[in-house]
């Protein structure tokens, strides 16, 4: 072996020393950090949050917000669930734990993770519902946090499951409404345990570049530059034959209407026209750009979440009276939007448009629009009910 050869097998063999020597300082590293984390999990209030089936797309940011929110008010959460929707874009950041739910699993769960706090986030139709309060609140005496609207608002008169859900009210430790005005559908004697986490989501998008609503318009063969949009499930329920009949009562070839989503239930088959654009289902940044894009959004019937959507891009919100939701207290008639009589197409039809031909008020309602969403809908806001009803719930 020639002397160079030799001393390059030496540098190889002290290159080789140091990179193990590196790779031992990283695991031990890294080891305390886990051992770090681990302790001050173990210093936190650790929270289950049962979500009944599937997490759907919208509330994965959602969860990974509210965890690093808790967290910081040492709550420790984890999610648990049947399963995430299938194609969902969102990296989950959180505390997940995927599995067959039962009375039995959920308790194993909960005993074997050291559970303080069970928030129930599950709708009647689960046969483990009651079964989880006997094992988590009876057997296992964890504390209970009821999540939601304080009755099917579909059927708010239904005796029997509004006697169900007076019962959930009363075993849980706190109760977290959708909206201030649900409290209605709580007994008052329970209102001293009951807070507010304003339904809403976690929203990133940062608008629509300058000077280009155009030009998302013309990507879409959108050739009409006063345009009403519905984005959503297309659902009978949500009445979109009121909405086509306004624009047709309009007769105006100025004004588009644009619908993007799923027709889940073919509600749009017999719908059609020149200056209807059936555009299916769009999502991520694209669906907001054309949010962005359009003047006014329109939805009849049932709404929901996608006033926080229409809102946060500024959009002017229009529908018609007679449907309960948590989020239609977001909508301020007169300020950010209108609700007309409903089956009134005439006046759906007027209101419409008094926002698209008045650029001022169509303004005025934008900026309003604007900052309802970030007075009563940001996602901190959600967060912070949370908090209050954990705070409450743990209370000494």
């Amino acid at each position: 072996m020639t002397h160079a050869e030799d001393g390059s097998r030496s540098h190889k063999n002290e290159q080789e020393r140091c990179q193990s020597k590196a790779d031992r300082q990283s695991l031990y590293r890294n080891s305390l950090l886990r051992r770090e984390a681990l302790g001050r999990r173990n210093c936190m209030t650790r929270v289950l949050l049962l979500h009944g089936g599937q997490v759907p797309h919208y509330r994965v940011p959602i969860y990974n917000h509210l965890s690093c929110y808790l967290s910081e008010r040492s709550f420790a959460l984890t999610v648990t669930s049947e399963g995430i929707q299938p194609g969902n874009p969102t990296a989950v950041e959180f505390d997940y734990t995927q599995m067959h739910l039962s009375a039995s699993s959920i308790a194993r769960l909960v005993w074997r993770g050291k559970v303080d706090v069970v928030i129930m986030f599950v709708d009647m139709r689960h046969r483990y519902l009651f079964p989880v309060y006997l094992a988590a609140k009876g057997i296992l005496r964890r504390k209970m946090i009821w999540w939601g609207q304080g009755r099917d608002l579909a059927h708010p008169d239904a005796m029997l499951k509004n006697a169900a859900y007076g019962t959930e009210h009363a075993l849980c430790d706190a109760i977290i409404l959708y909206a201030e005005h649900l409290k209605k559908y709580v007994a008052p004697r329970f209102h001293q345990k009951t807070f507010v986490a304003n339904n809403t989501l976690a929203l990133t998008y940062g608008g629509l570049a300058a000077g280009s609503k155009n030009e998302v318009l013309d990507s879409y063969k959108i050739h009409t530059r006063k345009n009403i949009i519905c984005i959503g499930r297309f659902q009978r329920r949500k009445r979109i034959g009121q909405l086509v009949a306004a624009i047709q009562l309009m007769n105006r070839p100025d004004i588009g209407l644009i619908l993007v989503g799923p027709d889940t239930e073919n509600v749009l088959d017999r719908i059609d026209g020149p200056n209807i654009y059936k555009l299916g289902p769009i999502y991520g940044d694209k669906r907001f750009d054309l949010l962005s894009a359009a003047d006014v959004y329109c939805l009849p019937g049932a709404v929901g979440l996608s006033i926080v959507d229409a809102f946060h891009c500024g959009l002017p919100f229009v529908t018609e009276e007679g449907d309960e939701s948590a989020e239609i207290g977001y909508l301020k008639h007169g300020q950010n939007g209108f609700a007309v009589p409903r089956g009134d197409v005439s006046e759906l039809a007027n209101r419409l448009l008094q926002l698209l031909d008045d650029e001022n008020l169509r303004s005025r309602f934008s900026q309003a629009a604007r900052r309802e969403v970030k007075e009563n809908a940001s996602i901190e806001n959600l967060c912070e009910g949370f908090v209050l009803a954990l705070q409450h719930a743990t209370r000494p």
